[in-house]
């Protein structure tokens, strides 16, 4: 655990706050919504979602936020601007205060996103995902004429992961021609709070730079940091091939055959058969990824498919809970009086 010396900002989020040392607020949760495939969408062109349903996984997230004091954003992906209006629209009927990430690999899409939340009054709860080294103009542009001023400021460098190559990023730009540092682009843009991502990368691929650039990030800047480190898993290929699929068959599965002794007792211990035990295989390096980055002082984790909150909710609460523990001891006092020490202990 760690105590900076570099002024820690904390930002606020209509009361989430989010930032400082280590252990003086819990760590926000992202939760992705509408990403690809996701069986809410009926039309990831129009917008037109399964509404109840939706509310349901939304209504989970926020019961658990409250039950452990682990807060939530919510992360809304589209790839068409026309989604992101009814996207937008539908969360603000059922939430008027949480705020969401602009989520899009189409640069269109998001400048549409910026525009449309400054027509309707949604900017000061919108934050703009990301400003990146393949940020286009008409996207730069986009944000310095709306009234969004929160933005995720990736640390993604392709030439080198290391910790160097990350801040050169962030500070001195050279990814995909920019000129300018990602920070600086921010500023420009008039976002006044930046969240640095430090940009989650294969395991084989710099995954190391990953975690220790959150070192960096709140050392050397002070911003709230984070990133999406179950990417990490996703892009894992053993994992995936462990894991198995419709039309792969489980690796972890075929190793079992002819153990038929482990296997019985094995069952004994996981819900679902051998299911349950697939799926635990997955989700623990799934959820774990996030707990070293927790552990090392991020302040958001972007943890993928909402549905994921039931694991996630729990690993966080006890690893924020041994955060402050450890700080405390620092001299690092709990500004949040809903900690999960204080609803869970």
């Amino acid at each position: 655990m760690f105590r900076f010396e570099k002024e820690q900002q904390v930002w606020d989020f209509n009361g989430t706050m989010i930032g400082g040392q280590p252990g003086e607020y819990p760590t926000v949760l992202g939760a992705s919504i509408f990403y690809n495939k996701h069986e809410v969408v009926l039309d990831d062109h129009t917008g037109k979602i399964d509404k109840p349903k939706a509310e349901a996984l939304w209504n989970r997230c926020q019961e658990l936020s409250d039950m452990t004091g682990i807060p939530h954003f919510i992360q809304i992906i589209a790839e068409y601007g026309v989604a992101f209006e009814s996207y937008f629209s539908w969360f603000d009927s059922i939430d008027n205060k949480t705020a969401f990430l602009m989520d899009s690999s189409a640069p269109v899409a998001l400048a549409h996103a910026c525009k449309y939340v400054t027509e309707v009054g949604l900017a000061n709860r919108a934050i703009y995902n990301s400003i990146n080294g393949s940020i286009p103009p008409e996207n730069i542009e986009a944000l310095k004429n709306s009234d969004v001023d929160a933005a995720i400021v990736l640390a993604f460098n392709p030439a080198d992961p290391s910790v160097v190559g990350r801040e050169k990023t962030l500070v001195e730009g050279g990814v995909a021609g920019q000129t300018k540092g990602m920070i600086q682009i921010a500023e420009e843009c008039g976002i006044k709070r930046p969240i640095l991502d430090t940009a989650a990368t294969p395991l084989g691929l710099g995954s190391g730079g990953s975690y220790r650039e959150i070192l960096a990030c709140k050392a050397i800047h002070g911003y709230p940091t984070g990133g999406a480190y179950h990417n990490m898993t996703v892009s894992w290929t053993w994992l995936k091939r462990w894991k198995g699929s419709k039309k792969n068959p489980s690796k972890l599965a075929e190793t079992l055959k002819g153990k038929d002794l482990y296997t019985e007792q094995l069952l004994h211990h996981y819900q679902g058969g051998m299911d349950g035990v697939i799926q635990a295989a997955w989700s623990a390096p799934d959820i774990g990824c996030n707990m070293i980055a927790s552990t090392l002082g991020a302040d958001l984790i972007m943890y993928g498919p909402i549905e994921n909150v039931e694991a996630m909710i729990t690993a966080q609460a006890y690893t924020d809970i041994a955060v402050l523990e450890a700080t405390r001891q620092m001299g690092i006092e709990c500004k949040a009086e809903n900690h999960p020490i204080f609803k869970l202990i």
